[in-house]
């Protein structure tokens, strides 16, 4: 098949409609890898974490998730923000000594620490890979995750990552 379309042409956006269950799967093999990067640091003996739930390092223990494709030790920070764009979420958690909350992040806190957040939607660090003007967050009620405008006003919560060595 011959490709008609300029340089210009190809680097312009698209928007791609797929059917509910092909997201889901790709959702579902992106959470079954976490989870396999998880239990591989679980069998390499990373001893010294703590229960779920537990206070530790300042925060609250919320449980192994990734980080550059490496497992860490991911801790909830005390302190909630109420309403705030993305930006001034995205200060506020380096304020805390911390940072927002990554989609897979996100995904661990609702599974494990759901009671420590509100029925509301909160800011993740990522920004939507469909443009600049959106970012990522999840709705702690249900666990969707869906891209805002960074203007909107959401809640934020500051998490820190600690490696595992």
């Amino acid at each position: 098949m011959k490709n008609d379309l300029t340089a210009e042409q190809l680097k312009q956006p698209v928007t791609v409609t797929l059917p509910l269950g092909v997201v889901l799967d790709v959702v579902q093999k992106e959470i079954i890898r976490a989870e396999l990067a998880i239990s591989d640091a679980i069998a390499l003996g990373f001893a010294g974490l703590p229960a779920i739930g537990v206070e530790w390092q300042g925060g609250v223990y919320a449980g192994l998730s990734l980080e550059d494709e490496r497992p860490v030790a991911l801790i909830l920070l005390p302190g909630e923000l109420e309403e705030a764009n993305w930006n001034d979420a995205l200060a506020w958690a380096e304020k805390q000594n911390g940072a927002l909350p990554s989609r897979i992040d996100q995904l661990m806190l609702f599974k494990n620490l759901k009671r420590e957040f509100k029925e509301a939607w909160y800011w993740s660090c990522e920004q939507y890979a469909g443009g600049d003007a959106s970012a990522w967050c999840q709705l702690f009620y249900n666990g969707r995750q869906y891209s805002y405008y960074k203007y909107y006003e959401l809640r934020a919560r500051a998490v820190r990552r600690l490696p595992i060595q």
